[in-house]
């Protein structure tokens, strides 16, 4: 169920922790300094853990732990959080914009209302809103199982604490975090970069705005800071940094390109325009469980908000997006670096 290892001798460790979804586990890491260490997230709310997990902490020799900072909102993130800090009398550590995002959640109405009113803008018909009305239920739900009370929030894009480099690196939520260590070059991502799996980036009303652009002005940011290694929330670490950055670069490069060929001579709805891509496994939306086709709806709606940003697409009335200006589809036209 909770699987400890050393990643970086005396320095970094790592615990598996098992979750009930895919991928069915989650990472979190304990940095130790000197005699003290801190976390960095805290695997999924499942009580039955807490007692296994505080035992492998116990088996770091010389680790007062004092400090845990959460990557992301995210609930297999966050999920025992609460709990170790009652256990172990440490402080947690969040950004500020993903706690916004947590309250958000916790309100069930607001959110479905939120969440079905964006559903009409992307041109979602009637026989469809039932299924997302259960989807964002659940996920309002699911929140609800594990209580989030920081003690310390970030407001800014960077700070220091606990000897700890933090950016804000949003775009898969609005106050994801990483946490680097500056004297290693190695830092701690969450899920901005995963070694295979492609990270979420969707429009949604927990995190709004123009995420698709904040994610890749965080792939960037990552990549000037020339890190060796990063260690993420699920896989494994990745220690060919730039290599893996450059290829999500244009894998979303790539998705943006098939949205605007989607839309020549035509135009189409977010609904319309996510029915006639490809999703994981290269399956139609119709074939897609209600989870993955939520997931599948609001990546569409983030390209396409994208697009519009850079005058690419734009959307009238009807909530049709076509195309305003022709592009060559190429990295240096869809993302100025």
């Amino acid at each position: 169920m909770i699987e400890l290892s050393e990643k970086v001798s005396g320095l970094i460790y790592q615990l598996r922790i098992f979750m009930p979804m895919e991928p069915g586990y989650v990472f979190s890491y304990i940095v130790k300094r000197d005699n003290e260490c801190v976390m960095i997230d805290a695997g999924y709310p499942n009580a039955e853990l807490l007692n296994p997990l505080i035992n492998e902490l116990s088996k770091i020799s010389n680790c007062r732990l004092s400090t845990l900072f959460i990557t992301h909102m995210h609930i297999d993130h966050t999920g025992l959080a609460n709990e170790l800090r009652n256990r172990l009398s440490l402080s947690i550590v969040m950004h500020r914009r993903d706690y916004e995002q947590v309250l958000k959640m916790l309100d069930r109405d607001l959110f479905i209302k939120e969440f079905l009113e964006l559903l009409g803008q992307y041109g979602v018909p009637n026989a469809e809103m039932e299924l997302y009305r259960n989807v964002t239920s659940g996920l309002s739900s699911r929140r609800r199982l594990s209580a989030l009370n920081p003690d310390v929030l970030i407001n800014n894009e960077e700070e220091y604490i606990e000897r700890m480099h933090v950016l804000l690196t949003p775009g898969h939520s609005p106050g994801h975090i990483s946490i680097i260590l500056d004297e290693y070059k190695l830092a701690f991502t969450g899920d901005l970069i995963l070694p295979t799996i492609t990270t979420h980036v969707g429009l949604t009303p927990i995190n709004p705005g123009n995420p698709l652009r904040d994610y890749l002005n965080s792939l960037i940011r990552i990549r000037k800071v020339d890190l060796k290694c990063l260690y993420p929330g699920h896989e494994g670490e990745i220690c060919n940094v730039n290599d893996r950055i450059n290829e999500l670069i244009m894998h979303r490069v790539s998705r943006l390109c098939e949205v605007v060929n989607t839309l020549r001579n035509n135009e189409l709805t977010i609904f319309e325009i996510t029915n006639m891509l490809k999703w994981m496994d290269d399956k139609k939306y119709v074939d897609l469980d209600p989870m993955n086709k939520y997931m599948a709806l609001t990546e569409t709606a983030a390209l396409v908000k994208y697009l519009e940003s850079i005058g690419i697409v734009k959307t009238g009335n009807d909530y049709k997006y076509g195309i305003i200006r022709e592009i060559m589809c190429d990295i240096r036209e869809l993302i100025p670096q």
